[in-house]
């Protein structure tokens, strides 16, 4: 960063001296060289102008790095709530919802490298109940030692991440399902709801109970965000299968796998043990919807700031036809000595190109400068938010795209004044 800082401060620099001394590129002939340098002037129009277009490619790329690298920032926020819920990936049957559990190789899965745990599933619609009060929610049953391997221990902000064990289960409910039924984690009240699953093996009729109930009592309470709070209640996978009647039937298996694995890998790997039946998706798969939204916003954002840098751009294209009005003389001295229009145009579009990559540059430094102060310090803070901070996260793949972007703008802004007006003052001078 130290470096990328000192060469965009040397290229600003440059790029101011290069419109006083007028340096022309061409090693082929000294004689243009040298008339090449001009007198040395106070400030001028053209002057002020060459700043503010550097000053507004600098503050227009800065923008744009802090701008993504806080989109980044929430990916990663929004990434790290929905895994510590969501498995790694996902196995269903392609057609129904609950299949025999006989029909996935359990073992094999267990014993493909990068997979740390897997667990049955049974998810079902179900009602809840406590005191005088009913919800609806989503009832998930697993096994116990998937929520060793969860992130969902850092999620738990009321009583523990435990769903009982020897017989005696417990529930763990997301914090609006908590206070939608008015009952607490903490074990000196020790709260029961009852859960009623619809019945699956019997036929209804006018006078049969539709419904199974048991009762449970709440172990622990989790924060994702409201759309998991308001949802899930999550019970042991031996509790769901009574329940609801599935005996050896689940609805699918989920899987966790180690930190730094492929999941894509594994995906295709668990595809080859399980069959064309079952299909496998990833967390990313899973809530595809809203990374789309969330790569949507970010491009629609970046086109956003590509147009102010756009509009930036018009004072380069001002600097520049300044700049070729205020040195006609120069450029008659120089095609009476035999210099060429292509020659000519040179010195004004290399001057052009260095205002606006040491404006990239020198902003793409500072946007890096800011972000790495808010990534360290955490100087900008969320009140009542997920995070305690402005989540931040700089990549690299963003920087070369905003390079690139800059670097398209200004040589489009450089080329046609200097095209034109530089052809239009040569053809005067002969």
């Amino acid at each position: 960063m130290l470096v990328a800082l000192i060469a965009s401060i040397f290229g600003l620099v440059l790029a101011y001296y290069l419109h006083r001394f007028f340096f022309v590129l061409n090693f082929m002939s000294p004689i243009i060289f040298f008339i090449g340098l001009v007198k040395w002037r106070k400030p001028t129009l053209t002057v002020w102008l060459t700043w503010i277009s550097g000053f507004g490619i600098w503050v227009s790329t800065a923008a744009m790095v802090i701008v993504l690298s806080a989109f980044n920032g929430f990916e990663g926020v929004v990434e790290g709530i929905y895994t510590s819920f969501d498995a790694d990936l996902k196995v269903e049957i392609k057609e129904g919802k609950g299949f025999d559990s006989q029909k996935i190789p359990y073992k094999a899965i267990e014993e493909i490298e990068g997979i740390s745990h897997v667990s049955y599933v049974i998810e079902e619609i179900t009602l809840v109940k406590h005191e005088d009060r009913w919800i609806t929610c989503t009832m998930k049953g697993i096994e116990h030692g998937f929520l060793l391997g969860s992130r969902l221990d850092t999620m738990i902000i009321e009583g523990f991440l435990d769903l009982g064990e020897n017989g005696a289960p417990m529930a763990i409910m997301g914090y609006g399902i908590k206070n939608r039924l008015g009952v607490t984690a903490d074990p000196r009240f020790a709260d029961f709801v009852s859960v009623h699953g619809l019945v699956r093996s019997k036929k209804l009729r006018k006078n049969t109970q539709p419904f199974n109930k048991k009762t449970i009592p709440v172990g622990g309470v989790f924060s994702i965000n409201p759309e998991y709070d308001e949802t899930y209640i999550m019970v042991p996978l031996s509790f769901a299968s009574d329940l609801l009647e599935y005996g050896a039937d689940i609805t699918g298996v989920e899987i966790n796998c180690a930190d730094g694995t492929d999941l894509q890998k594994i995906k295709e790997k668990v595809l080859e043990v399980i069959g064309p039946q079952f299909k496998v998706r990833t967390y990313f798969e899973q809530n595809e919807l809203m990374y789309q939204v969330h790569q949507s916003e970010k491009g629609m954002t970046f086109i956003i700031l590509s147009f102010i840098l756009v509009l930036s751009s018009f004072t380069l294209i001002a600097s520049l036809t300044m700049l070729i009005i205020d040195k006609k003389n120069d450029i008659m001295i120089l095609a009476s000595m035999g210099a060429s229009v292509q020659q000519i145009r040179r010195i004004f579009y290399l001057q052009g190109l260095m205002i606006n990559f040491a404006g990239a540059l020198l902003g793409i430094a500072t946007g890096y400068f800011i972000c790495w102060i808010q990534i360290k310090f955490h100087i900008i803070k969320l009140g009542g938010a997920i995070v305690p901070y402005y989540p931040v996260e700089t990549e690299w793949a963003d920087f070369l795209l905003i390079m690139l972007t800059v670097a398209c703008v200004g040589l489009i802004a450089t080329y046609f004044p200097t095209k034109y007006l530089v052809k239009r003052h040569f053809d005067q001078a002969n």
